[in-house]
């Protein structure tokens, strides 16, 4: 029993309840829920576990010591009450120092580490980092001006083998270099490694260890080319040392061997191709010497030797051209071959425009050309000679034909040829017409002829053209020829079909 219960009466005056005492037969779910009994015996329960929680519980805990907490910022009060605000704002200061120094020592530490400095500075490095150490463990302490120091000097230290990292560069360079000058590939591979490793970004380690990589290859190609060079076998020892070059490029020895080689051989090939080039010259093969000579101007460009070899046999070969084409061009007029002859001519000027010869030659090509086509022409159609215009041509090319000396064969028989023509188209030959008295009949170039049955006119040798017509018939043309070798020759011309 609580201290609560001892201060209530003993006895209570018992409250009338509206509970009915007798049961009903009424449903449950007819009750509502506040009325229910399950419903009111489960407040009367959890208001008896209120009361226990409140009253008696606390008694039963037993009562536990308050645990005082201190903060950093209380002790650091505590301690600055003890000590001056001077001393402390120094120390602050100091460790603040102390701490930047390190951060410096740590950067520096870890670019070195990056740069493989156990390899070329291991000694001095471990030195640097004891020390650090030292500063450590003074700073610990709170010592930390005296860890500034330690810190500084290991800074310092630090900082020397960073100032000795292009010496250091340098030096192992030297070494992979000369090694590799040596031939020994595998101390040359170690340095331009350890080279390297200083220095990432290194061009020349970069290609120094490439060209390690191929260098006992290339040795013994280079071997293989001399002997061969001393065999006298060029060619060959030069394909050698283009594969080195191909290997390493950087391969100066073999560039100076290949260029010596290739000089070697391209004066032995020029001195043979001049001497094929005179040879051809003294042949009288211009053609060959051109080709020869050209040559050798693509083995030495500009080569004064050659190029007075090139110009002498091409003068040598153009005369012998012309010499030739003069001689073609006399051999068709002698064949009276007219339109050869002036082939010849046009193709010597366009060589040598100014040769007299070959201009004279010209002109009377064309000319007797000329000549022979237009009687050519005239004998081809004899008849045309019945028109005047025509006949006095033909009479005046006659004259100039009759004038050409020499005279070829061809050439005399084309102008008998014309002679015969001509005095052909000018007799009269007697042509019968013939009619049904009817049709009026009319030759043109002559005229009518009236109408008859039959009737003879004499006409020169020509084409003609007679008309028929009469009335109430459809008209009628004839077309005939008048030449000696169609005699006799009888024409009808008469209006027979009605219209």
């Amino acid at each position: 029993m609580t201290n609560s219960d001892k201060n209530r009466p003993q006895s209570e005056a018992i409250i009338p309840t509206n509970i009915p005492l007798t049961k009903t037969n009424r449903n449950s779910k007819d009750t509502p829920w506040q009325n229910r009994r399950g419903t009111i015996f489960a407040l009367g329960f959890s208001f008896f576990l209120a009361l226990i929680v409140i009253f008696a519980l606390p008694k039963l805990i037993p009562e536990t010591k308050k645990i005082k907490v201190v903060t950093e910022n209380q002790i650091s009060e505590t301690r600055s009450i003890k000590e001056s605000p001077f001393i402390d704002a120094q120390l602050i200061k100091a460790r603040r120092k102390s701490q930047d120094s390190l951060n410096n020592f740590l950067t520096i530490q870890e670019f070195l580490e990056k740069r493989n400095v156990n390899k070329w500075g291991k000694d001095a490095f471990k030195n640097a980092l004891k020390i650090g150490a030292k500063g450590d463990s003074l700073y610990r302490q709170r010592n930390f001006n005296e860890a500034l120091f330690f810190y500084k000097k290991a800074t310092l230290k630090l900082n020397e083998l960073k100032s000795r990292i292009p010496l250091e560069l340098t030096i192992n360079l030297k070494i992979a270099e000369d090694a590799f000058l040596l031939g020994d590939s595998k101390i040359a591979s170690e340095y331009y490694r350890l080279a390297l490793s200083i220095e990432p970004s290194s061009i020349e380690a970069q290609q120094g260890l490439a060209r390690t990589a191929v260098l006992d290859e290339v040795l013994i190609l280079l071997k293989k080319s001399d002997g061969l060079f001393e065999e006298g076998n060029y060619g060959q020892a030069r394909n050698l040392l283009m594969r080195v070059k191909k290997l390493d490029p950087l391969n100066k020895v073999a560039d100076d061997r290949y260029n010596q080689i290739s000089l070697l051989i391209t004066n032995r090939n020029f001195k043979q191709v001049m001497g094929a080039g005179y040879q051809a010259l003294e042949n009288k093969n211009f053609r060959m010497a051109i080709e020869e000579f050209q040559v050798a101007l693509n083995i030495k460009p500009g080569n004064e030797a050659a190029s007075k070899g090139l110009l002498q046999a091409q003068s040598l070969f153009l005369q012998k051209t012309i010499a030739d084409d003069l001689a073609s061009a006399i051999s068709y007029e002698k064949k009276e071959n007219w339109n050869k002859a002036l082939e010849a001519y046009e193709r010597i000027l366009s060589k040598s425009s100014s040769l007299n010869e070959a201009q004279l030659g010209q002109i009377r090509a064309k000319n007797r050309l000329k000549m022979s086509n237009d009687i050519d022409k005239i004998l081809s159609s004899p008849l045309r000679l019945s028109t005047p215009q025509i006949y006095n041509e033909a009479k005046k090319l006659l004259a100039n034909a009759q004038k050409i000396t020499p005279v070829g064969t061809k050439h005399l028989d084309k102008t008998n040829q014309l002679k015969e023509e001509l005095e052909s188209s000018q007799i009269s030959l007697i042509v019968r017409f013939r009619s049904n008295k009817f049709t009026n009949v009319s030759l043109l170039k002559s005229g009518s002829l009236g109408s008859f049955n039959e009737k003879k006119i004499s006409l020169k040798p020509g084409n003609y053209i007679a008309t028929g017509t009469r009335e109430g018939y459809r008209d009628v043309r004839v077309e005939f020829r008048v030449a000696l070798k169609e005699l006799p020759l009888n024409i009808e011309v008469a209006c027979k079909e009605r219209i």
